[in-house]
């Protein structure tokens, strides 16, 4: 019975195979062997990993966000250009700064360049929304799509800070969307917005604050972490004059890590099946 499927917390691996008895399981079977161990079965063998999806690795599981182990010049060239996006946001986001301090008593302001960019801002969003769904052979047209990403990736466990306005408190841009039985109405307040003023501006002007365009860049930065991880994350040592700072990402239990092995495979994220959740 080999024993690559199976992570042993904070030991290396053992090596060799171990008979099993019949209809005996692989945990059964190496718990008899190392009952001191603790033993968990993953989600996923030795090298496959979800699409544009970042997790620890077996090396450092503890490592959060991780990495994702797809290093072809395709996903090269998809993480730049995605980032060149993000960057060139931020730029909009400080010009529009420099004329309204950022401030919490400012944060219910709104006006033209406010609206074009929270509608820039979320779009962008939504193509890395669809882009790791399409990623994974799985639907990407409506928001009850979309949703089914927060659970897979935890992305109501990633916080934000903004070095540039250490005032500021941190964002939790995906907080609270999680997906919710059919029919019922959850309130996700940027995404919101971004919809309002998109389409009906005239009724609706308002509604997209200075705020809201925070929280959807916010929603733009962790979906590059929570798709590369530690290929796009600085690390506590790099911010330098880092515009974002990530200072919290998901615990992944045991069994979600990924793996390393060689050669990596890609394995799509079951959303049709419910998920690994």
């Amino acid at each position: 019975m080999a024993i690559s499927p199976t992570w042993m917390s904070g030991r290396p691996s053992p090596l060799g195979t171990f008979k099993a008895e019949p209809g005996e399981d692989i945990l059964t079977t190496l718990g008899k062997r190392v009952p001191e161990w603790e033993l968990h079965k993953l989600d996923l063998g030795l090298g496959e990993y979800f699409p544009r999806m970042a997790r620890p690795g077996s090396i450092r599981p503890d490592l959060s966000p991780g990495s994702n182990p797809d290093e072809s010049t395709s996903a090269l060239c998809t993480r730049t250009i995605s980032t060149g996006q993000l960057h060139a946001l931020i730029q909009e986001l400080q010009a529009i700064c420099r004329v309204v301090h950022p401030a919490k008593a400012n944060f219910k302001v709104y006006g033209h360049e406010i609206r074009n960019l929270l509608i820039i801002a979320a779009t962008e969003v939504e193509a890395q929304w669809k882009g790791v769904l399409q990623a994974n052979h799985a639907k990407a047209e409506t928001r009850s799509d979309y949703v089914k990403l927060s659970p897979a990736m935890k992305l109501e466990d990633y916080e934000v800070a903004i070095p540039w306005f250490p005032w500021l408190e941190p964002i939790k841009p995906f907080e609270g969307w999680m997906p919710t039985k059919k029919g019922a109405k959850q309130r996700f307040p940027w995404y919101d917005a971004y919809n309002a003023v998109k389409h009906d501006r005239e009724n609706a002007f308002d509604q997209g604050t200075l705020e809201d365009t925070f929280h959807a860049l916010a929603a733009c930065f962790v979906m590059l972490c929570a798709q590369y991880g530690w290929q796009f994350v600085r690390r506590p040592g790099q911010i330098g004059d880092a515009f974002f700072q990530l200072i919290k990402a998901p615990i992944w239990a045991p069994k979600e890590i990924y793996l390393l092995g060689s050669p990596a495979k890609e394995v799509n994220y079951p959303f049709s099946e419910g998920g690994l959740l």
